[in-house]
């Protein structure tokens, strides 16, 4: 079986090392002209352990990785408003690092497929055996099975589903970047303020991953230059004020708007969207790596499974929608603590987050340890 993956970011790199002990003849195709992974740090909750271990990279990412055992939260006055301690619950590891560092886990990782920069897809002609496929540079190529692992923005999406299809915008700016700011956490510290959260994060070697956002409906925010982000942040108190004002108009921090994509479905005929091309979600319960992992490994299961591309496809779609959904829905619920920006809703906010924050937070994370989601009704 030939098999397309257009891009290579987490979830077309997990698909590829999923499927390439299969035998498949296997092709990747990357827009950019080489490994540039997106994005700065990488939190994997307990439930990416399976996942991990699935594609054989779990003490890879042990070994360049901050675990940690539970999760702090705060107000913008930099007072505790609760912990979960992960550990003590007796829930899988917790653990952050850097994009970087794991991008370079999964290319080494890869091994048969072959893989193309600087070349992306124009045209697919979905046939009865086969999609016929265009490329950027001119050339064509039939395959039995293409794989749209090319973000949020896929083109793959959007030249096969229609252009009806796009992701939608949920109010949220954000900034991301890595510090060697001597926070001295060993633990995530997730800081909730007026309509603003930062999350600052231990990945290893003395280096904490920064997000940063604010509710921004209006889209009023735009090229906010790095040196001003104090100011912009300036109602949280604690270690985070003085980090920010160390940044300079150099420092490199990654600027985004938060989206969502929803889509019913994620395959037509031989093609078939994973990650966020299929179900881009807000970083609210950390599983976008984790789901677009889970994406590649349950398609390699479910065509191991069925020789039939068809079958196998709409058994893998099955499968993966009902988690896939809820965690986007989930993402979407718990971003709304952020929204909230008066004096009075904030007060009420950090009230039930210290009474009752430990039981929502598990909530979320339980069902995805557990693997109950989809479960319930029967």
């Amino acid at each position: 079986m030939k098999i397309l993956i257009v891009g290579g970011g987490i979830a077309g790199l997990s698909a590829a090392i999923a499927l390439q002990g299969d035998g498949y003849d296997i092709t990747i195709v990357e827009a950019l002209d080489g490994w540039e992974p997106a994005g700065a740090g990488l939190h994997l909750p307990g439930n990416a352990i399976t996942a991990l271990k699935s594609l054989g990279i779990d003490q890879d990412v042990a070994a360049k990785s901050c675990a940690f055992p539970r999760l702090d939260y705060f107000d913008h006055r930099d007072r505790k408003l609760f912990a979960v301690e992960t550990e003590k619950l007796g829930w899988p590891t917790f653990q952050a690092l850097s994009h970087s560092d794991f991008h370079d886990i999964l290319c080494a990782k890869l091994t048969t497929p072959k893989i193309h920069f600087g070349l992306s897809v124009s045209e697919i002609n979905d046939e009865n055996d086969q999609a016929q496929v265009t490329f950027t540079d001119g050339t064509q190529n039939a395959f039995n099975l293409v794989i749209g692992a090319d973000g949020i923005n896929s083109t793959v999406r959007q030249l096969a589903f229609g252009t009806e299809h796009t992701p939608q915008p949920t109010g949220y700016i954000c900034w991301r970047w890595i510090t060697d700011y001597p926070f001295g956490l060993t633990a995530p510290k997730f800081i909730v303020g007026h309509g603003q959260v930062i999350l600052v994060m231990p990945i290893g070697d003395n280096r904490f991953y920064i997000y940063a956002s604010t509710f921004d409906p209006a889209e009023k925010i735009r090229n906010l230059p790095t040196n001003q982000l104090a100011n912009h942040f300036a109602g949280f108190d604690g270690p985070v004020r003085d980090m920010l004002k160390t940044l300079a108009p150099d420092s490199k921090v990654h600027e985004g708007r938060l989206q969502q994509m929803l889509m019913p479905e994620w395959v037509t005929g031989r093609i078939a969207l994973i990650g966020d091309a299929a179900h881009g979600t807000l970083p609210t319960m950390a599983q976008g790596a984790t789901q677009s992992i889970k994406d590649g490994i349950a398609l390699a299961d479910a065509l191991r499974g069925n020789p039939d591309i068809a079958t196998a496809l709409a058994n893998w779609q099955q499968s993966r929608q009902p988690e896939a959904h809820w965690v986007q829905q989930q993402s979407l619920q718990r971003m709304g603590f952020a929204k909230i920006r008066g004096t009075i809703g904030v007060w009420l906010r950090n009230a039930l987050m210290r009474r009752l924050g430990p039981k929502i937070l598990a909530s979320g994370f339980r069902p995805l340890i557990e693997g109950t989601i989809g479960t319930a009704r029967k």
